[in-house]
């Protein structure tokens, strides 16, 4: 077993969950913590490959599972069902995020921060400034690049006053403008035709305990639907197969177009009439129409919750 700390996201890393784990791992060298690592919990996606090229900061180490009493921070998550394989085992000293709390339990006290704001990023941001660290220009682009990813580029509505106000200081160190660069990072994820259906699947999946039932909402964003219809059977096969291979109640995907705020969910399972209830709506083609919809974590998840729960 390692004496280092790893500072690690979810699993299917998306951006925040890369950049807030190297982000803090940064700011506890700076601050005197010897042997930390940032990881991240999978193969990184095309957005993050893109932002961390842009900044020049190297692709952390891939951690999938750790050791049992294994020194771990937790960045972006507080579900177990989310973290690397053995996470429950390992010794978790702290937790920085900003999801809804997800019956965490440890056998010590332990540091703890989670605010509701748009992106785990911010309060990374948040704690350079609140320890006096001044931010080196990648480690602020990074950090707004993650706050632009999680709001999309603002809209979302998980986006608050204070995500903006941190991103425009994050910009003015990173040297560039906001919504250009937040484009730029979309347009490079956004070719359906480089990915292939599994990659889309797990690009942003993350598993939650709704009711009695283990139930994966993942999340893909597009610049417009260019492209789409022909790659749809193939995705819909593809995630009946992921959510049986990972004995899942259902597995949603939300395909959500930037350009337009409209979410189409994509649901498989043996009722996917039952998750278009969650929503008042009905299954059509075997996916639920959401326009307005950006956010899995305000707009689905809590509706799913609530319904499966009921």
């Amino acid at each position: 077993m390692s004496d280092k700390i790893f500072i690690v996201g979810h699993k299917s890393p998306d951006t925040d969950s890369v950049c807030s784990a190297i982000a803090l791992a940064r700011l506890k060298e700076l601050t005197g913590t010897a042997d930390v690592v940032p990881c991240s919990a999978g193969k990184l996606n095309k957005e993050t490959e893109y932002v961390l090229n842009f900044y020049g900061v190297a692709v952390p180490q891939v951690l999938e599972s750790v050791e049992a009493g294994q020194k771990l921070v937790l960045v972006d998550h507080n579900e177990w069902g989310q973290a690397v394989a053995g996470a429950e085992q390992a010794k978790l000293i702290e937790v920085i995020d900003h999801h809804k709390i997800g019956g965490l339990q440890t056998a010590d006290p332990i540091h703890i921060r989670i605010e509701p704001v748009g992106s785990t990023c911010s309060i990374v941001a948040k704690a350079y400034k609140e320890q006096g660290v001044v931010l080196e220009k990648p480690i602020a682009g990074i950090l707004l690049a993650a706050i632009l990813s999680d709001t999309v580029i603002f809209k979302s509505p998980t986006c608050t006053e204070e995500d903006k106000a941190i991103a425009a200081e994050l910009a003015a160190i990173a040297e560039v403008d906001p919504k250009t660069f937040g484009i730029d990072m979309f347009k490079a994820s956004s070719n359906i035709a480089e990915r292939t259906p599994q990659s889309m699947i797990e690009e942003d999946l993350k598993a939650f305990t709704m009711g009695a039932h283990k139930i994966g909402v993942g999340q893909v964003s597009l610049m417009g639907m260019d492209g789409f219809e022909d790659v749809r059977a193939n995705l819909t096969a593809a995630i009946e197969a992921h959510r049986v291979a990972n004995d899942m109640k259902y597995l949603c995907l939300m395909v959500t177009d930037i350009l337009t705020d409209y979410t189409e969910l994509i649901v498989k399972g043996d009722n996917p009439e039952e998750v278009a209830k969650a929503f008042g709506k009905e299954i059509v083609n075997g996916s639920v129409p959401l326009p307005g919809v950006l956010s899995r974590k305000k707009q689905v998840v809590p509706q799913m919750t609530t319904y499966f729960q009921g």
